[in-house]
């Protein structure tokens, strides 16, 4: 190795490949030695999951990738000093999330290069491996799952880099990133409205010959084949990117017509018309020559129908993160924010915590359900942050400027975390021992911290419990005061807890519809589940004792184990 610096050569371009390999090989070794079935499963899973983002990372990092090497490094050590279960996935996809982040970083804050197709493939490569973490756990990649997992977000990233083209990269990469923030990841959904929009920005290039643009109209009126009502709302917005004034005019009986077909009601649309202010903010302040393009994103955002989720948002979301108002006072922390939304999300979609809609549970940390509330409290934080951001610009240069307000936005969104995560409560059951009430031990009890709580945590699952009917109930538990007065709360099957392996084929073929996973843990070749459910008093009260013990008609094989029991002030 010299001292210059070398971008590509052909012995950088085998060491980006040798370090994620060798991290295979020694998390594969140690998962093929795993006395535990389960462990051994888990670590071969993490070992696949490290090596695909970390491949992706080693293109994607500038030379030298010491941040490749690092990550290896530590994943390789997680993996292999902390014992199997869902702490030790949470610490190998933080590794990665971390190793990602400074790779993205470092490239993506130099001058975007010409070819910047070359750099967003590797980066859309590694958030599809984190945002579709479950296809990576598949026993074997079928032809769908590898164009799920690769040509979906190649596509993308190619319609991304046409974006840049006539918006420049930094707006282009905030369409794309909010486009999969919504999936989450490069589904059919959100990858036919990034490649909508593409088409329609490509209309307005003038050096485009007519086969060209014919081309672009057929892609353009693409996603209506695939999906009739959210199709032509990607259509409209891609069609103003070309034709800002006509997509307005267009958009208005088309966002009607979509309301009244689907039946969707006036606080349904507010609702999804809060995702807008919830995502992009900095669509408050739009620039008058980009007001049509922004009231057709708000039009589409407000009716499209969520067919077959929240992805149909994709198209007028990115239509309005293009249509930004270029200024740092208003991007700057417009980036910060959306980039903590991914981060929040690719977590909150990896393993172990595989969220089915990862972006809310992540929007839900600030202390609020994603809706017209929390939009409007987001709203207020951030045009207070751009009018701060124009107040510091009078005097100081632009990149001191954009440095201090990205730190002030970064730390407005960790204060708003802190202040939203509840407190830490107590801890009733020792860590990693859980408890199994069966019909040989159907109960169990203990003493309380004597100070007032306000709500009961419990994480837990069933045992044989796949055949019960929903709100079936399996378990009471009891609070004791005192004075000898008690309060109960019932589990109910398919409400507050759920079978742990509904996942497994032979139980998913049952039809059993357990409540949303807390978090999940390689179980052999499925993903076993826990589930978190709460009890909020009416009022803080003191109690001395608690019970908590199976209902007695409970099927004599049924078992419920009890994970965590924290009281909560």
């Amino acid at each position: 190795m010299n001292d210059q610096p070398v971008l590509s050569s052909f012995r950088s371009e085998i060491l980006r490949l040798l370090v994620p390999l060798a991290a295979l090989t020694a998390m594969a070794s140690f998962a093929a030695r795993e006395i535990d079935p389960a462990g051994a499963a888990e670590s071969a899973y993490l070992a696949v999951l490290a090596t695909a983002v970390l491949l992706a990372i080693g293109f994607l990092a500038s030379w030298p990738a010491i941040e490749l090497g690092l990550g290896a490094t530590l994943a390789t050590a997680a993996v292999w000093s902390l014992p199997p279960g869902p702490g030790r996935g949470v610490a190998v996809v933080l590794v990665l999330m971390a190793t990602l982040a400074v790779a993205a970083g470092r490239r993506l804050t130099r001058p975007y290069p010409k070819q910047i197709f070359q750099v967003l493939i590797p980066f859309a490569l590694a958030l599809q491996f984190l945002l579709r973490a479950e296809l990576l756990f598949a026993p074997a990649l079928s032809f769908r799952t590898l164009v799920a997992l690769i040509a979906l977000p190649v596509a993308g990233a190619a319609a991304v880099a046409v974006l840049a083209r006539r918006h420049g990269a930094p707006f282009a990469l905030l369409a794309g990133a909010t486009a999969i923030l919504l999936a989450p990841g490069f589904t059919v959904a959100s990858t036919l409205a990034l490649i909508a929009l593409a088409a329609g920005d490509l209309l307005a290039w003038e050096e485009l010959g007519w086969p060209s643009k014919a081309a672009a109209w057929i892609v353009l009126l693409a996603p209506i084949l695939w999906e009739p009502g959210p199709g032509l709302a990607a259509a409209v917005c891609a069609l103003a990117l070309w034709r800002p004034r006509l997509a307005l005019v267009l958009a208005v009986p088309v966002a009607a017509g979509l309301g009244w077909f689907f039946g969707t009601p006036w606080e349904v649309m507010a609702r999804q018309l809060a995702w807008l202010p919830m995502v992009l903010p900095a669509a408050l302040l739009p620039e008058r020559q980009r007001f049509e393009e922004v009231l057709t994103a708000a039009l589409i955002t407000a009716t499209v129908p969520q067919v077959p989720n929240l992805a149909t948002l994709a198209a007028p979301l990115a239509l309005a993160a293009l249509r930004l108002r270029h200024n740092g006072a208003i991007t700057v922390p417009q980036r910060v924010w959306t980039g903590a939304l991914l981060g929040g999300t690719a977590l909150l979609a990896s393993y172990p915590w595989l969220r089915e809609e990862p972006l809310a549970a992540a929007l839900s940390l600030l202390g609020l359900q994603p809706g017209v509330a929390l939009a409007v409290w987001i709203a207020a934080v951030f045009l207070a942050l751009a009018a701060l951001g124009a107040w510091m610009g009078r005097g100081w240069s632009e990149p001191l400027r954009s440095t201090r307000l990205a730190g002030l936005a970064a730390a407005c969104a960790a204060l708003a975390l802190l202040v939203g995560l509840p407190a830490p409560g107590t801890e009733l059951l020792a860590p990693g021992m859980p408890v199994v009430l069966d019909s040989a031990h159907p109960s169990w009890e203990a003493g309380l911290p004597r100070r007032e709580m306000r709500s009961l945590v419990l994480e837990s699952n069933l045992a044989n419990g796949a055949g019960l009917a929903r709100g079936t109930p399996v378990a009471t538990v009891h609070l004791r005061d005192d004075q000898g007065r008690t309060l109960g709360w019932t589990l109910r099957a398919g409400e507050e807890v759920g079978e742990w392996a509904a996942l497994r084929p032979d139980v998913a073929r049952t039809g059993t519809r357990p409540p949303r996973a807390w978090i999940s843990w390689v179980a052999g070749d499925f993903f076993a589940q826990r589930y978190r459910s709460r009890w909020r008093l009416a009022r803080p009260e003191r109690f001395v004792r608690l019970r908590i013990e199976r209902v007695s008609g409970a099927p004599p094989d049924l078992a419920l184990a009890l994970y965590l029991l924290e009281v909560q002030r």
